[in-house]
């Protein structure tokens, strides 16, 4: 089943736009409670649909969740399953983070391998063999990862191939419980895997951050530790891709709950398009790039340029004066949001990992197609700024994310409206209600 969002574009966005908690933290967040016996309680955590996903697993595993519109309590008391099904791990590649609590608590765990977005392979090799250093055997057969330690875990010294950041969180969270102190060398800092820390050392885990080429070092307790009451980060992708959305539309666009620190790389190219940019002490307010100008991005780890806001920068260096250069280091095949914005009128030629932007005047409407959770950002923020309306199917990638973006959207100004529950096949018609109830609104 798909889900269809038509937006009216080609008109400014004005007014204020609120972040919410981050998705990416609030995950490894849910999976760090399994290290605990009792009531855990995350704060600012809206229930999206990839939160949903790692809640069914948690119940799944014995865990009693209750979550309202800003807060989610995890109860770990009675954990009775200690494996995870295919039906439940389709969905979200963040079901691995379970993996490395499992085996430290319990001795064993059984994960059928993750789904979600379809962005290049995003291997688990980092997880597996840091798991292994410690004292896992770790098995991986088709279409599952079985890991086993009866005897616990112990502190290892671990050099990660590449800073990974569910590698690096399942790996953290598995040596709070471990004998011994574990280093993690190479590990990524983003400051999803920082918000992780400090909740861990809030539940009485010893952990020192590294700065620079220093490890994160955790002194492992060897016993559960204890439940936590903790407030979730904000959701600085989330953030970005309002920031983008003001840099091309802005009339000014105020996003609050934004905290500058987070998006200095995303900052310092959104002035060099053009944008005109306000940092207050906790929102930022973006007024449109007049004329747009081209430049070229890399990502990588933090703090260099996000991958999360690539899909989004795109959209916005296809209306840029000049051409843009794009070289993506992250993700394998993350240039998804390309076609879409091709269809809309963007000249883009894709290459491997590099994708060369030349700037046109405008976009129009079109009927795309979101394949994954941040191209389908890169087209909803395009279609705002494009001509006339356009479709969007596969929307609920979206939702995996972006936390009532309908609302949040209509009060900037935003002409959308969304159908839900349609077969793929049927694409034609469910678009053409779409666009009927668009007109209805009108």
């Amino acid at each position: 089943m798909t889900s269809i969002i038509a937006i009216e574009g080609g008109h400014d966005v004005v007014g204020d736009i609120h972040v919410s908690g981050s998705k990416n933290a609030g995950l490894a967040l849910m999976a760090a409670s399994l290290l605990a016996s009792g009531q855990s309680t995350l704060k600012g955590i809206p229930p999206m649909a990839d939160i949903d996903s790692m809640g069914r697993i948690c119940q799944y595993l014995g865990a009693n969740i209750i979550h309202t519109a800003d807060s989610l309590q995890i109860n770990t008391m009675n954990l009775g399953s200690l494996d995870v099904p295919d039906r439940l791990t389709r969905s979200s590649r963040a079901s691995i983070l379970t993996l490395g609590p499992l085996i430290a608590r319990f001795g064993f765990a059984n994960i059928c391998l993750p789904g979600g977005c379809s962005i290049g392979t995003r291997p688990i090799e980092e997880h597996l063999k840091g798991l292994e250093k410690m004292g896992a055997c770790v098995k991986v057969t088709e279409g599952s990862v079985e890991g086993y330690a009866p005897s616990g875990l112990h502190g290892a010294t671990i050099h990660m191939q590449t800073p990974s950041v569910t590698g690096t969180m399942n790996l953290m969270m598995a040596a709070c419980l471990a004998s011994g102190v574990t280093y993690i060398y190479n590990s990524a800092r983003e400051p999803e895997v920082t918000d992780l820390a400090h909740c861990l050392i809030s539940m009485g885990a010893m952990i020192q951050e590294g700065v620079g080429p220093d490890p994160i070092t955790i002194f492992g307790c060897n016993k559960p530790l204890l439940p936590y009451q903790y407030k979730v980060m904000e959701d600085r992708i989330e953030a970005g891709t309002f920031l983008i959305l003001g840099a091309m539309a802005g009339n000014p666009l105020a996003v609050h709950g934004c905290t500058s620190k987070y998006q200095t790389a995303l900052i310092e190219k959104l002035r060099a398009i053009g944008a005109q940019i306000d940092i207050k002490k906790n929102s930022i307010i973006v007024r449109k790039a007049i004329y747009p100008v081209a430049v070229d991005i890399q990502t990588g780890p933090y703090p260099a340029y996000p991958t999360d806001l690539q899909p989004q920068l795109m959209a916005l260096l296809s209306m840029a004066w000049g051409t843009s250069r794009i070289t993506e280091t992250v993700f394998e095949h993350r240039f998804n949001q390309s076609a879409g914005l091709i269809a809309m009128g963007a000249d883009i030629c894709v290459d491997g990992e590099e994708a060369v932007i030349s700037g046109v005047r405008e976009l129009s409407g079109s009927m795309v197609a979101a394949t994954d959770l941040r191209a389908g950002a890169s087209l909803v923020i395009a279609a705002i700024v494009a001509k006339g309306i356009t479709v969007i199917s596969g929307a609920q990638h979206i939702d995996r994310g972006y936390y009532g973006l309908q609302k949040k959207l209509e009060k900037i100004g935003v002409t959308v409206t969304r159908s839900h529950g349609f077969d793929e096949g049927a694409g034609k018609v469910d678009s053409r209600i779409a666009v009927a109830a668009l007109y209805s609104r009108a």
